[in-house]
């Protein structure tokens, strides 16, 4: 297969008119990285999907209405999540999958957010060690601040020790 197939495709899907040159550059990525996985070789190179996993360390009391910064990361493909701000900052524009997992600690409460930006997507409880999970499928903007909150309520307690996870990846 060649770049003008490749081009052909674009032009196929309508993209190569409404895109810009990064996103053509993505686009173009995304079909190598489908084509190499089906079995076709283009030697070796990194997939251009961005994608990350992080959990929580240490168990914890979250401040109130701050950003929790889910410190262990297990995937960060493009480095698009910080683990010193827990904001993941999406590269392009799309369809992206969210999720978040906590996990209370004893009989306490604990209420969090999904937020974009400033705006609250999904909210996610737990109780006496139990979960509180959102997966949801959001359109972002390159560059949206995506990350999990702590509310208003205090004295909650939140268990960490890899229990609680924040995770995301592009899905078109």
């Amino acid at each position: 297969m060649n770049f003008g197939v490749l081009i052909a495709c674009l032009i196929w899907n309508g993209n190569l008119v409404q895109s810009n040159k990064q996103e053509i550059i993505e686009d173009l990525k995304n079909i190598i990285y489908k084509i190499k996985k089906s079995g076709d070789d283009f030697g070796p190179g990194q997939t251009s999907i961005p994608a990350f996993t992080a959990t929580l360390s240490k168990d914890f009391t979250p401040p109130l209405n701050k950003i929790i910064k889910f410190d262990s990361v297990k995937t960060n493909v493009g480095g698009h999540y910080s683990s010193s701000t827990g904001i993941f900052t999406p590269p392009r524009d799309g369809l992206y999958m969210i999720s978040a997992t906590i996990r209370s600690n004893s009989a306490k409460y604990l209420h969090c957010e999904l937020r974009v930006n400033d705006a609250v997507k999904e909210k996610l409880f737990g109780t006496n060690y139990s979960t509180g999970t959102a997966n949801a499928v959001l359109k972002l903007r390159r560059g949206d601040r995506v990350f999990i909150q702590k509310d208003n309520r205090s004295g909650e307690s939140m268990l960490g020790r890899d229990w609680s996870m924040f995770s995301g990846y592009f899905i078109a």
